[in-house]
């Protein structure tokens, strides 16, 4: 072939690769014109009004969700505790407020308490919790009990109410002014539950 066939055939190559130069990167210009004028427009207000959490409330308030701790009493009891909400104290880097709480301790021998309440302050700095609000309690062998405000220790076995304490016991019903609940010192083992401050028990035999 001479390079006469030849000119011909490279100046329809060149002219078609111009032509592709200009219409590509229109074309692109196009696609990307039609992405933006079909895009929903999102309203990022939007967001904050169906959000589940308040998260302008959040954003005052910070606070830590399913917060718990856990720890082993200088007597072996497993002490846990676990909360909804927890809030640090901003005057004390170790205590937290906490609501919706609920204590488990659990003694070597299998002596058993459990407490709920709806609110309370755990402070790791003192070592030392506290739970109010529509408390109950229970602890083994058989007791039902009610009271509003229960103290206690982080690292050793003693749990107090110093309000009316009412409920069921095995024998029956009880109402006492306070209780303590801690560690048997005579033996080293188990734990000790003691009512005091007039306390009555309404006897009811088993039928």
């Amino acid at each position: 072939m001479s390079m006469t066939d030849q000119r011909p055939r490279l100046t329809r190559y060149s002219r078609t690769v111009g032509i592709l130069k200009v219409v590509l990167p229109l074309t692109a210009l196009v696609l990307l014109s039609l992405v933006f004028l079909t895009a929903r427009t999102i309203d990022p207000r939007l967001a904050i009004t169906t959000a589940e959490i308040d998260v302008e409330d959040r954003a005052r308030d910070p606070r830590l969700s399913g917060a718990r701790f856990a720890g082993v009493t200088e007597d072996g009891a497993a002490l846990t505790i676990v909360a909804e909400t927890a809030r640090s104290d901003p005057h004390a880097a170790l205590k937290l407020d906490v609501t919706g709480l609920t204590l488990h301790l659990e003694g070597q021998s299998g002596e058993d308490l459990m407490a709920e309440a709806s609110e309370g302050v755990i402070d790791r700095g003192a070592g030392r919790f506290a739970m109010s609000g529509g408390l109950d309690l229970t602890v083994t062998p058989g007791y039902a009990l009610r009271t509003e405000t229960l103290t206690g220790l982080l690292d050793s076995t003693r749990i107090e109410a110093p309000g009316q304490v009412t409920g069921s016991a095995p024998a029956g019903e009880i109402t006492a002014a306070h209780m303590l609940l801690q560690a048997d010192s005579t033996d080293g083992a188990g734990y000790r539950l003691v009512f005091g401050g007039g306390v009555r028990l309404l006897y009811q035999p088993e039928n």
